[in-house]
């Protein structure tokens, strides 16, 4: 693959993943701001219900699925068709979702008080409860007509390798809510500031897309004619992508139903975990493959298989590169780092040890998670958004028999290694299909990769383990200096992985540099 290609992935990935990281900070202040002013009570859950509901409907309908539709077609009308021709399908697919999600809008608040009935039953022996609940989404659900759109444009920037914008969208979502709190401070229905804050963020993520569309010299024009061939198409691939989407809101329902008939606090030591690890899944995992799905899908249109199979090889290196630390550091230090975040008031160091099982067993899977995040791209440049269903569904049904298994003996921790080995499963068949396909990686340049970057790995192993020694946590000790012990661990760890590497000439750490001095206007070399 052509050196500006692996820059052009990487650069992506680093500005997706700078704008995830802001997004994920400016998400823990708003949670943060919630829990102070809120707390647990009946208000907060009304609010969380009516959140979580547009938020449902996003992923299902919406977000990936979407794009990984989208973007293929779009990148053949590009490229194989004239500029007008591929203006014409633009405009016919957001005049179709511009329908679609007008229909569903109308829809949601029309039955509102059913939507929030199906999603929080228990609300209903609490008739203010229920009341406000239903009152608050009506605010909150406009939020999926404007991301729905938001999501198209979002998905042609993609298409055209424009990331940024993008990627910072979800920024203004949390800027707008806590911005609502804060000016509502003090005010008796600040709950109702913080459900506009939702309604707000929306219409800003979808204003800063379209500005950004038009100054990018394209259009979004209604019209009639919103069956375009295109249109159909995505649609067509759309609809195994919604039923994967729903195949892992399944996977959630059923870990939290066992997880459910474990001792109390099982539940929430999987969710905390599971937040922890999705940080940096989110980070590099997800952040790469958004970044490397318009450029495999370019490389399919123009029939460039070299190109393809070296775009994917370099995917999946750099991917391990980044993860890989992530997942050793995380495996050496998950007690401590859940002590340090969570462990106050009501969450005890029990609970922070109990957390830390959960979160060493899902760290295990986070080589799979994030190279899942890699593989699937690749199908879906093809068009073929089949295969990964039908993979996903064997997945659902091997998670949940090893679920059965290791629940017994490991309690709560058991779930979280039955996610892990699922997602070993999940990438191990895709891998397989691929290869029978004669799409697989060029694995001798993948191995020699994975080689070359190992020592460093093993660097970073070591001295975590030998700071471990060197200077024990103490549970106990106050919040402020747990928070230095890990500062220090991860600085020292980040030391250690980077020195390693640039000594063993990582290809993978020299594209990353280089294309981070390019974007700062520093001169490489």
């Amino acid at each position: 693959m052509a050196q500006d290609h692996k820059k052009g992935v990487a650069g992506a990935t680093l500005v997706i993943s700078s704008f995830t990281l802001l997004s994920r900070i400016l998400g823990f202040v708003r949670d943060i701001l919630i829990a102070s002013l809120l707390g647990t009570s009946n208000i907060a859950d009304a609010f969380f219900v009516a959140f979580r509901i547009p938020n449902l409907f996003r992923r299902l309908l919406g977000e990936g699925a979407l794009s990984a539709a989208f973007i293929p077609v779009f990148t053949q009308y590009h490229l194989k068709n004239s500029q007008d021709e591929a203006q014409e399908f633009l405009n016919s697919a957001f005049s179709f979702f511009l329908l679609i999600l007008t229909l569903l809008l109308i829809l949601g608040e029309l039955f509102t008080p059913l939507l929030v009935k199906a999603t929080a039953p228990g609300f209903s022996r609490l008739p203010h409860k229920m009341a406000l609940t239903v009152s608050l989404t009506r605010i909150t659900f406009p939020y999926i007509f404007f991301m729905g759109l938001a999501i198209l444009t979002m998905a042609l920037l993609n298409a055209l390798k424009h990331f940024a914008i993008p990627a910072f969208s979800p920024v203004l979502l949390n800027i707008s809510m806590i911005t609502a709190l804060l000016v509502a401070y003090g005010k008796k229905n600040i709950v109702f500031a913080l459900a506009w804050g939702v309604f707000i963020g929306g219409v800003l993520q979808l204003i800063l897309q379209i500005a950004t569309v038009y100054r990018k010299g394209w259009k979004l024009k209604p019209t009639f004619r919103i069956f375009h061939p295109g249109v159909l198409e995505t649609v067509t691939l759309m609809l195994p992508s919604v039923f994967g989407l729903a195949i892992n809101q399944i996977n959630t329902f059923v870990d939290t139903i066992l997880a459910s008939l474990l001792p109390p606090g099982s539940v929430s030591y999987l969710y905390y975990a599971n937040r922890l690890v999705q940080f940096p899944l989110g980070l590099f995992g997800i952040a790469l493959g958004t970044a490397i799905l318009p450029t495999l899908s370019q490389q399919q249109t123009l029939e460039d298989e070299n190109a393809f199979r070296e775009t994917f090889t370099f995917g999946l290196s750099l991917v391990l590169f980044i993860t890989l630390p992530a997942l050793a550091w995380l495996l050496i230090f998950a007690t401590p780092t859940i002590s340090t975040l969570f462990q106050r008031a009501a969450f005890t160091w029990q609970a922070a040890q109990a957390t830390g099982k959960a979160l060493f067993c899902y760290a295990l899977g986070l080589g799979a998670f994030a190279t899942v995040k890699v593989v699937v791209p690749v199908f879906y440049a093809q068009k073929d958004m089949k295969t990964p269903v039908k993979v996903a569904i064997a997945t659902l049904i091997v998670n949940i028999v090893l679920n059965l298994i290791l629940m017994i003996p490991l309690k709560h921790a058991g779930l979280a290694l039955a996610t892990s080995l699922a997602s070993a499963f999940n990438l191990t068949v895709l891998l397989i299909l691929l290869e029978k396909r004669g799409q697989g990686p060029n694995w001798g340049a993948f191995i020699k990769a994975t080689l070359r970057n190992l020592p460093a790995l093993v660097l970073l192993i070591g001295g975590s383990l030998f700071y471990l020694h060197l200077a024990p946590f103490h549970h106990q000790a106050p919040t402020i200096k747990k928070a230095t012990w890990i500062g220090g661990a991860l600085l020292q760890g980040g030391i250690l992985y980077l020195s390693g590497a640039w000594t063993a000439k990582s290809q993978e750490l020299k594209v990353l540099r280089d294309t981070l001095l390019r974007k700062t206007g520093v001169k490489e070399g």
